[in-house]
């Protein structure tokens, strides 16, 4: 667990919706989602969050969905960034066709040349990566050991991560319907995003405040469906701040959704404040997620707006999610990761 501030100086976004943040945000205030069959593989009729500009061009679809992401930076790069990489599978499409051993490794080298910053650090922590790796750069910041960090998130649809979840039984028939009582499992995305942090006495247009992680280890695959040590990992993050809105995990199964909710009640047993899932807009984009949170957040937050729920027809029990947009008390929000092997991730962030 880490409490240690961090400016955020740059951030970019590389989605199906496009690479500004602000046609992002447009997106998901106006609950679009862009679920489609890949035409990259068989998915077997189940629709995905795809980046239709990814079916363009040739060679590997993660190399080009990390120089979408570089060319959607606007923000310069000092001199001492080091670069984080946050990915679940990484290059899984050179693996799929035998071109690469290692599809992490892959990935880090290939993303060390993109953004010009040899000696990167991977984190791949399943689902909760993004936000793990937004909390070791906070570290190293705060330790000296770089000036500043470049964490990117990103992980594309594939074969074999969309054949492990229909395994698993984890895979919606239809599409993800985040904090629904009728929700049936989640749908699979890919998108890239990237936050440049700096010492939290910098100037930056937002800040993260505070970052709790922790492993309850429950199950191989299944969250803790109490929502225990989610809870505990949620007090670390949020102690003596008010929480305005809440960015969660939100996949759309049975189980996480239920963890999710247990622990918010507990936190918050007069009323949560509003929750959201960019699940239902995006699709569930691995490793890319707590980045992408993250970065959407901060233009929530200085929108001082929380999207309406796609997806959403009724919500479960205890749930704040709404179908419509809501206005927030304070530009201050928690963000949200949960991953295989039990890892709990949650973070504070807000806007300048």
């Amino acid at each position: 667990m880490a409490d240690l501030a961090a400016a955020v100086v740059g951030s970019a976004v590389a989605t199906a919706f496009g690479s500004s943040l602000r046609e992002n945000c447009d997106a998901l205030l106006a609950a679009r989602n862009d679920f489609r069959a890949p035409c990259h593989f068989d998915a077997g009729g189940k629709a995905l969050g795809i980046d239709p500009e990814l079916d363009r061009g040739k060679g590997s679809r993660f190399f080009r969905l990390l120089a979408k992401l570089r060319d959607a930076m606007s923000c310069r790069i000092p001199a001492g960034t080091r670069l984080f990489l946050a990915t679940t599978v990484g290059a899984v499409d050179l693996l799929e066709r035998g071109d690469a051993g290692d599809s992490a490794l892959a990935a880090l080298r290939e993303a060390e040349r993109i953004f010009g910053l040899p000696g990167a650090v991977l984190v791949s922590a399943a689902c909760a990566s993004g936000q793990c790796a937004v909390g070791l750069a906070m570290k190293q910041l705060a330790a000296g050991r770089c000036r500043a960090a470049l964490v990117v998130g990103a992980d594309i649809a594939s074969e074999f991560v969309t054949a492990g979840f229909t395994a698993l039984g984890a895979v919606s028939p239809t599409v993800c319907r985040p904090y629904d009582v009728g929700r049936d499992g989640l749908t699979l995305g890919e998108a890239a995003a990237a936050l440049l942090l700096a010492p939290s006495g910098e100037t930056g247009f937002g800040r993260i405040l505070r970052c709790a992680e922790s492993c309850d280890a429950a199950h191989i695959t299944a969250p803790d469906l109490t929502g225990g040590t989610l809870k505990r990992t949620i007090e670390a993050a949020t102690a003596g701040g008010e929480i305005a809105g809440i960015v969660g995990h939100g996949t759309g199964t049975r189980y996480n959704d239920q963890a999710e909710v247990a622990a918010l009640r507990e936190i918050f047993p007069a009323g949560s404040p509003p929750l959201f899932s960019l699940k239902g807009n995006f699709g569930h984009t691995l490793g890319a997620t707590g980045v992408l949170q993250t970065a959407l957040g901060l233009e929530f937050a200085a929108r001082r707006i929380l999207p309406p729920q796609a997806g959403l027809s009724e919500a479960m029990e205890g749930a704040a999610a709404a179908p419509f947009a809501r206005r927030l008390a304070a530009p201050r929000l928690l963000s949200l990761n949960i991953g295989f092997g039990g890892l709990n991730s949650a973070v504070v962030l807000e806007a300048s």
